[in-house]
């Protein structure tokens, strides 16, 4: 019995500390995070540039028109992650850590649970 619930442990473990949509959604959050960064670093860079005499607000519209191409790159990004989590919510937010868990649950529930009890039984 004991070996059933290693078995089932080190199974659940290895599905869990490995995810493969767990491994994408960090490296997209990491791009998502660094392309955010280039864009507010390439504006502070060309708002520092502007002329001094200019205005502001004329100032910050010119620095967003020089970084357009980084901004549209962190809003793609920033909308895929959505679409990526939009598509996780319909299919019921189940991942892959989620699924082992409750397999891992049915297993203890269906097999480790009554077996456990019924050595108790013979025990006595």
């Amino acid at each position: 019995m004991r070996s059933l619930v290693v078995i089932a442990v080190a199974l659940t473990a290895g599905i869990a500390l490995a995810p493969a949509s767990g491994i994408a959604r960090a490296a997209q959050a990491t791009d998502v995070a660094a392309l955010e960064r280039a864009w507010k670093d390439c504006v502070r860079e060309a708002f520092t540039h502007q002329p001094l005499g200019q205005s502001k607000a004329g100032g910050q519209r010119n620095a967003l028109d020089e970084c357009q191409a980084q901004e549209d790159a962190y809003v793609q990004a920033v909308m895929d992650a959505r679409a990526i989590d939009e598509e996780e919510a319909r299919r019921g937010g189940r991942t892959i850590t989620a699924r082992a868990r409750e397999w891992a649950a049915s297993v203890a529930a269906y097999v480790v649970d009554p077996v456990s009890s019924w050595l108790t039984i013979l025990r006595r």
